[in-house]
């Protein structure tokens, strides 16, 4: 590295050093505060060191919020929540994709969930992607915490909760 480039990186550090506080796990854990990491994923610098940060600072998944109760991580039977629906992904298929958060249990490409929104309607979950900058992948497997894109032919809306089960489940709105 050139002593001038090397010397501007020095004082740069020095500028974010004095211009932003020290980070507070505490408060990262909370989400009051979000890290911050510098970096060029189309360099590939400081990519590793983001992704090792990462897995540290991640939280296992909690229990979350029922509209009646809570249900815990560990729960056996699969639940997740619909956050968020995408058009378009690839400019060649008139695609839309589902996706959702696992929240208990294991999901397994083919299983067959309820979707609470629509009467406990069953459906079967059979190409599921899990979705990393450009690159998409099916996936076989997942478990709490993982989010996994579901192909949407118009049956998920944003808010719905998807589960496996007899026992009806429903997360608040968003």
């Amino acid at each position: 590295i050139p002593e001038e480039l090397y010397l501007q990186v020095l004082e740069d550090v020095e500028i974010v050093r004095e211009m932003l506080p020290a980070c507070d796990l505490e408060k990262v854990r909370n989400g009051e505060l979000s890290p911050l990491f510098f970096g060029s994923a189309m360099n590939n610098f400081g990519v590793e060191i983001f992704l090792k940060k990462f897995l540290d600072l991640a939280q296992p998944p909690k229990a979350t919020e029922l509209r009646e109760g809570v249900i815990e991580a560990q729960h056996p039977e699969f639940t997740a929540l619909v956050f968020k629906l995408q058009a378009n992904l690839n400019p060649k298929h008139r695609d839309c994709m589902a996706f959702a958060r696992i929240v208990s249990g294991k999901f397994e490409k083919g299983m067959k969930v309820k979707n609470s929104r629509l009467k406990n309607r069953q459906l079967t979950l059979s190409q599921a992607q899990i979705l990393f900058a450009s690159d998409r992948d099916s996936v076989e497997t997942a478990f709490p915490g993982d989010v996994i894109g579901l192909n949407n032919p118009g049956l998920f809306a944003i808010g719905d909760t998807i589960f496996t089960g007899n026992q009806a489940v429903r997360f608040p709105g968003i």
